[in-house]
């Protein structure tokens, strides 16, 4: 494998991910945002102490709700609206040269947590949960791509953020900027599809989803896009997902030119936020987006993960709000 991976600059993890996918193997993966690390744990690997998850109820998750009223994030440093703005300036100067239509741009907030990182997993209620011991624990609300037993592909990019309040749902389903942010991204995953799958179409568009938190509510707008791949898709898993790397809601479009701008304006690595989650089970696949990740550097030092689309339209006060709006843990209520 190891010969293969150097003779042809292929990437162990998409290599490994193949034979995973062509010996009908079941497993759980991590890929990074820059695509340069990976971990991937067999079903006969998993060490609930070390890694759990649930992804739309499959998994291996044995956390409880703690109690209600405990202090997840007890204090939260936001980045300093100077660096913000600085790094908003660089986008959006890509922005104004035709680099880009729209740029995401993150930034790590360090965070006073009020109990341990596998609390906070426990607590936290997403579609996709994920607890890493040491590393990170990850709430995502957002599909990345999940296939079918009958090869079917589909995708939901999430764009378009807000406070649930009245009125709310109107402005955010009217907001030029945001009607503009999400066509892009629906246009380049239909594009990404299009590359390794037939008879790509949305199916639903900007549709609404509530995210509950202590903090208040936040609604969202994704749309599905699907498509269809060949039978033999297992056996092409490390290649397919490769393909679709980086996630377009998190990077942008043009997707090469984009990126560029990310560095210049991120100047750091996103590691494993941004990234992908998936879980293959030996016939289906199902991955989320990295994001709402909180990340351990220390037992009393972690960084939760925040960011947002730019476009044109943006200004740099609102996007710095809907930073700081998603420092949240959405919570699980528990039952008896």
């Amino acid at each position: 494998m190891n010969k293969l991976s150097a003779d042809h600059k292929t990437p162990d993890w998409i290599i490994r991910l193949n034979e995973l996918g062509q010996a009908n193997t079941p497993c759980l993966f991590l890929i990074n945002f820059e695509s340069t690390e990976a971990k991937i744990w067999r079903t006969d690997e998993f060490d609930a102490r070390h890694i759990q998850f649930n992804f739309h109820g499959i998994g291996n998750d044995l956390s409880i709700p703690p109690n209600v009223d405990l202090e997840l994030i007890r204090k939260a440093h936001f980045p300093n609206p100077s660096d913000y703005q600085s790094a908003f300036h660089k986008v959006a100067d890509g922005l104004k040269r035709g680099d880009s239509f729209l740029t995401n741009l993150t930034f790590p907030v360090p965070i006073e947590l009020g109990t341990d990182l596998y609390t906070v997993y426990s607590a936290s209620r997403a579609s996709y949960r994920l607890w890493w011991k040491d590393h990170l624990a990850c709430f995502s609300p957002e599909t990345f791509i999940r296939i079918d037993d009958k090869g079917q592909i589909s995708s939901n990019p999430m764009k378009g953020t807000a406070l649930d309040q009245p009125g709310a749902a109107e402005s955010l389903l009217a907001d030029h900027k945001e009607v503009a942010e999400h066509a892009t991204i629906v246009d380049l995953i239909r594009n990404d599809l299009s590359r390794i799958a037939k008879r790509v179409r949305v199916k639903r568009y900007r549709y609404l989803d509530r995210l509950e938190s202590p903090e208040g509510a936040l609604l969202q707008t994704s749309s599905e896009i699907v498509g269809q791949l060949d039978d033999n898709w297992p056996s092409k898993l490390g290649n397919l997902l490769a393909d679709l790397l980086p996630a377009g809601s998190v990077s942008g479009a043009p997707k090469p030119a984009t990126l560029d701008i990310i560095r210049r304006a991120e100047n750091r690595s996103r590691g494993f936020y941004c990234g992908i989650g998936g879980y293959f089970d030996g016939q289906t696949l199902d991955s989320c987006v990295l994001i709402r990740l909180i990340q351990e550097l220390s037992p009393k030092t972690h960084l939760f993960w925040a960011g947002g689309g730019i476009t044109a339209r943006s200004r740099c006060q609102d996007e710095y709000a809907e930073l700081c709006a998603k420092v949240r843990i959405p919570r699980r209520i528990k039952t008896t």
